[in-house]
């Protein structure tokens, strides 16, 4: 598969990522905001395809005379920006929150959600041939601002945040989002660039003091990547707590 997923993407109006033959999301983004989170980055890309090649795919059952999925899980998205790892997390069938700031959800995320319900469902009826491509990916988007933490009562599996972590003084509120919405059993995956050692180390070192335990996702299994992101920067780190 030969796909141009290097910076100029940000460029594009609609930026398309495909998965596999018969799977791709397609995403608005707006390059002319100023805003951080308009745009799909390096390590969003990277943490989609590691996710979607590395968790297993949606698989259906009948209950109750309805279709769903079976042993249905929850991801929460922080900064979701475009949404790109999010709306993978849907497409795996995962009840999926993503939030970000009302700026951009109102620019994007919205948007690039409503679009992704379709893509989702023709990839799912792909997979099974069935009525199961009536069944629709579960997704909600909040506002969420890491300084003023609303009451989220619901547990999540996975946590995820891409390219969060660009300043300092950014590394702790993260993380006090990140451990109010955890639980010992939740995986939380960042993907960042490391444009700044005492930014990303900075991040972990807190991380582990917030009780985490943080571990690089092998380099191994991000070089085999490397063709579709360009960008030998880009660093994935699986945080979970201890205990």
């Amino acid at each position: 598969m030969q796909v141009d997923l290097s910076d100029n993407t940000k460029l594009l109006k609609t930026f398309s990522i495909q998965f596999e033959p018969n799977f791709s999301l397609n995403l608005s983004q707006q390059n002319n905001t100023q805003n951080h989170g308009t745009t799909v980055w390096d390590s969003a890309k990277l943490l989609a395809f590691y996710l979607f090649e590395s968790i297993k795919k949606p698989k259906f059952e009948v209950d109750q005379g309805e279709v769903v999925i079976k042993n249905k899980k929850k991801c929460l998205e922080l900064g979701s920006g475009c949404g790109l790892g999010g709306l993978l997390m849907a497409s795996l069938g995962f009840d999926t929150v993503l939030t970000d700031l009302p700026e951009v959800i109102d620019r994007v995320l919205l948007k690039n959600c409503d679009t992704a319900i379709q893509d989702i469902q023709q990839w799912w009826y792909h997979l099974h041939h069935t009525e199961h491509a009536s069944v629709k990916p579960k997704i909600e988007v909040r506002s969420l601002d890491w300084l003023n933490l609303p009451s989220i009562e619901t547990e999540f599996h996975y946590i995820l945040a891409a390219d969060c972590i660009y300043e300092i003084q950014l590394v702790e509120p993260l993380l006090k989002c990140i451990r109010a919405y955890s639980s010992n059993k939740t995986i939380t995956y960042i993907a960042m660039e490391r444009r700044d050692d005492v930014v990303v180390n900075g991040f972990i070192e807190k991380a582990r003091l917030y009780g985490f335990d943080a571990r690089m996702i092998l380099k191994k299994i991000i070089q085999n990547h490397q063709d579709l992101v360009c960008n030998e920067d880009v660093e994935i780190w699986k945080l979970k707590l201890r205990g």
